[in-house]
Parts: structure tokens; sequence; C-alpha cells
């Protein structure tokens, strides 16, 4: 994983795992998103404040009725990397070959008939899963509105004449109450008062930050979060003097238009939370203006690279949760090197330790039945050549001759014929060992997805995010306390499958 990581005994969940090599060293600047990041909430309380609020918008102001209050909301029901299919109101979940290989109905899941027959039927009629017909859990927020939407599919199944909407604006109804509750105050109101039942607090972020800055790090935090929000979720993680952490601020910043459009004003945020407008140019007028404050709201990326003195995006490390508006856009768009959270991976690799008698009972059952195939192939290529050898054996001896191979071709062909069907009932009895082996396996991770980073035998779309524009990940932001800021990543050696055959 890394050259620290390979001399010492840091633990799976709590390593920094490297997909693109790279140098702390070389990095000027290391920026942290808050929300599910630096701030990382409890889903049990926290989530329910977007879920309780939702179903009251959807019952008193959007025309659901009121048995919707009685639904319950389930934290571990879901997770991140689902696809959202709006139109048709199912839940999904795709291998790296965009592939479904789980989809739900609403509560329902459905057999792999209904699904390949909508999602496997032809290459030209596949669909892309891209908005605006669908969408991605790509951040823990959206969990709430999984759980919401896929319950009130089921509802207007049971229900027709009580939600007469489609599917489609059931979800863009749960996705508007959800979002509301983040802006009028439901959610943040609640926290504000008891930040500790909403926030796990960690002792090791403090020491974290002032480590990054002790190694010549510029540190910085970019939320979409409104400053007052900020104040409040920071002072219960680092104390009231917690903005002396960090060099630079960005509240509201609104990602990923942060990231992607360079005409977004920027205002400098006084010592009484008023807004001024701040007209930064150049570098020297950033060094200006931090000398009044350091915390700034809205912007773009120009503006935080003046402000830093950055001159490309390759000198600063990215920390975020969001996929899309975090590690997607500041990578591809930006050239920003990035380090995805994903607080799931923890508990992902105490379970793979926990199952590895499970992951050996599918390797093995994988090997059987590729034994029985390999001996099946080659029953039936012996079947073929003896027909061959048959026709021209009979053509070379003559009428009295070929009387006599066809006799002897047959009795070897029935021979043959009773081998092959005996194969393909191993096959048979295998392939169903191996599925029984890899449900439980898939279970032992979650009832109903399996395993975060792998559908099936394939690493799962999200994994091939991660990989692809992920520069690192790990469970927790403070993980990074482990590491020295001039560590060395190293990505593990690219494999393709000639790669892994054994030597002839």
């Amino acid at each position: 994983v890394s050259e620290a990581a390979a001399s010492s005994a840091i633990p799976a969940s709590t390593n920094v795992f490297c997909n693109r090599a790279l140098n702390l060293g070389g990095i000027q600047a290391v920026g942290f998103d808050m929300d599910y990041t630096l701030a990382e909430y409890v889903p049990e309380t926290f989530d329910l404040l977007a879920y309780d609020g939702a179903i009251e918008k959807l019952v008193n102001t959007m025309g659901y009725p009121a048995a919707v209050l009685d639904l319950v909301y389930d934290p571990h029901a879901y997770m991140r990397g689902l696809v959202i299919d709006k139109k048709r109101g199912n839940l999904l979940k795709l291998d790296r070959h965009k592939y479904v290989k789980v989809a739900y109905h609403g509560l329902q899941r459905m057999t792999p008939e209904e699904r390949k027959a909508i999602y496997a039927t032809s290459f030209e009629t596949a669909p892309a899963f891209t908005p605006p017909d669908f969408s991605t859990i790509d951040t823990a927020f959206l969990l709430v509105d999984a759980c919401l939407f896929c319950q009130l599919v089921s509802y207007k199944d049971d229900h027709p004449d009580e939600v007469t909407k489609s599917y489609e604006q059931i979800y863009r109804d749960v996705r508007r109450a959800v979002d509301l509750c983040h802006c009028d105050g439901v959610i943040k109101d609640a926290v504000a008062v008891s930040p500790a039942k909403y926030i796990r607090s960690d002792p090791a972020l403090a020491t974290m930050l002032t480590a990054l800055k002790q190694g010549g790090k510029q540190v910085f935090i970019v939320t979409n979060s409104l400053y007052d929000y900020t104040d409040v979720v920071l002072r219960h993680l680092l104390g009231a003097s917690w903005l002396d952490y960090f060099d630079l601020v960005v509240c509201g910043a609104r990602k990923p238009g942060f990231l992607l459009d360079p005409y977004l004003p920027i205002f400098q945020v006084r010592q009484d939370g008023s807004l001024e407008n701040a007209e930064i140019i150049g570098p020297q007028d950033g060094a200006r203006l931090l000398q009044r404050s350091r915390v700034f709201q809205g912007g773009n990326w120009q503006h935080l690279h003046a402000l830093l003195q950055l001159a490309s995006g390759s000198g600063l490390l990215y920390v975020g949760d969001h996929m899309y508006s975090d590690i997607l856009r500041s990578k591809r768009t930006l050239g920003w090197r990035t380090l995805l959270i994903v607080p799931e991976l923890r508990d992902e690799l105490l379970t793979a330790e926990e199952t590895r008698h499970l992951a050996a009972a599918v390797d093995e059952a994988y090997a059987e039945r590729a034994a029985v195939e390999a001996r099946l192939q080659h029953l039936e290529i012996r079947r073929s050549q003896l027909e061959i050898d048959s026709e021209v054996e009979a053509l070379l001896e003559g009428d009295g001759g070929a009387a006599k191979a066809e006799a002897l071709s047959e009795e070897a062909l029935a021979e043959l014929d009773e081998r092959i069907a005996e194969a393909r009932d191993q096959q048979r009895v295998l392939s169903s060992a191996l599925n029984e082996a890899l449900c439980r396996q898939h279970e032992a991770y979650h009832p109903a997805w399996g395993r975060l980073f792998k559908t099936g035998a394939q690493n799962s779309r999200w994994a091939q995010q991660v990989q692809e524009y992920a520069c690192l990940y790990t469970s927790h932001v403070t993980n990074l306390v482990q590491f020295a800021p001039d560590t060395s990543f190293r990505a593990l050696s690219d494999l393709m499958p000639h790669d892994r055959a054994p030597p002839a």
C-alpha cells in the first residue's frame, strides 16, 4: 500500500489503499470536505432527521396519504453505489461492465427472469444508467432517498388509488422533500442543539490536522455547508478555536459547480457572519484577503488556487466522501489528487477476515466446477473427432468396411455420450453448490446487496469508479495520522488474466 505500511503492522481496516502512486512530499495543500469526511454522522440518529422531516413534507405539503407517516426507516437497508431507475421504480446493483446483477422493484427482489427482461435484452437497447432516467447513490446523504423511494414504490403498488403519481414523480418528490430538510433547519437546528447525538467524535482529528500543518502542508476546507452550520460541527469536533487548524475555509461551495464553473462569485465571511464581495484576480489578492479573514463563501477552483498560491492542481490533495462532487469531478476536470473516504470499508474488511472459510468454499466450488467443465470439453472434442474419423474410415474402407466401422463408432459414441451426460449432471450439481456458496458469502456482507466492492465475481460499478478516480481510499479520514507527511504511496502492479495464468 505504501512504503511506510510495507514495514509496519497497520491493520487493513485502518490502512490507506493506493490506486495511483502519490508522494505526499510533493503535495502543497491538503483539503477536506466536511460532511461525512471530517464529520462522521451517526446514521441511526442523523439520517432519521431527514427521513422523518421528508415524510412530514410528503404528507402535509405534497399530497401523500397519512399512512406514509407510519413508514419506518432502516439505516442499514441500502448502500452506496446502487443505481435508482426512476421511471421503473427499481433499485439496481451493477458490475463494472454495467450488467445488473441484483435488482429490487420497491421492496420486492426481482427474479433473474424479470431483471434480465428489462436490463439484459440486447446491447443496442441496454440503458446507459445515467441521468436523467437514473440516479446513483454516490453519497451517504442519498441513502435516505433510496429507502423512502423504495417504500413509496411498494406503497403505490399496494395502494394504486391512494398514490396515483408515477414512479418518476415519486422520486422527484422524495428528492425535493429530503433536500428541503437540509435547507429549512429540520436537520441543522437539531444538530446545533445536540451535536454529540448526531456526530461521532474523533480525538485523532486534531492530531492529524496538526501533523499535516507541521509537515509544511496548507490545510483547508471546501464544503457545501454554510458557515453557521460548519461552525457548529467543527466546534464540536475541534473546540472553539477550530479555525486555527486551517489555513482556509470555503463554505457554501456548491460543489460540483465549484469545480466546473469559472464564473461563480466568491464572498468573504466577516466575523459577524455577514458577507463581503471579494475580488481575486491573482495570488497577491489572495494574500491580502487572507490577512482579513480565512473564511469565504462560494467561488470556484480558480479562487481556491489563487488563495493557496497553487500553480497547478497536481499539488493539491482533496479528501472527500462524495464520488461525483468530491472525487470524480476534481480528478477528471482539475487534475487534483484525490483521497476517497469509504466508511463502509472498515466493516467490509473485518467481514472478509471473519468469512475466509466462505471465500475458501467459493474458490473450491469454482475449482471443482472448472475441473468438470474441462473434462466435459475434452469428452465433447473426442466425440466430435470420433465422428470425423468414422466418416473418413468409411470412405477409405468401402462398403464392407463401412458397416464394421459404423458399428464400432456407434458403440464408442454411446460410451462417450454416457460419460458426457454424467459430466453434465456433475456440472449442474456443482453449479448449484457454487451458487449456494456465493449466496452465503454475499449475505455475510449484506443480506440484500452483498459486498460494496463486488457484484458476484466481478468488481462492482462502484469499485470501478473508485479505481478510476480515487488516487487513495481509506475507511476514515484520521487513518492519515498513521503516515508521515512525506510518505510515498505505491500502487500494486496491474494484472490482466494472462498475467495470472500458471506457468506452462
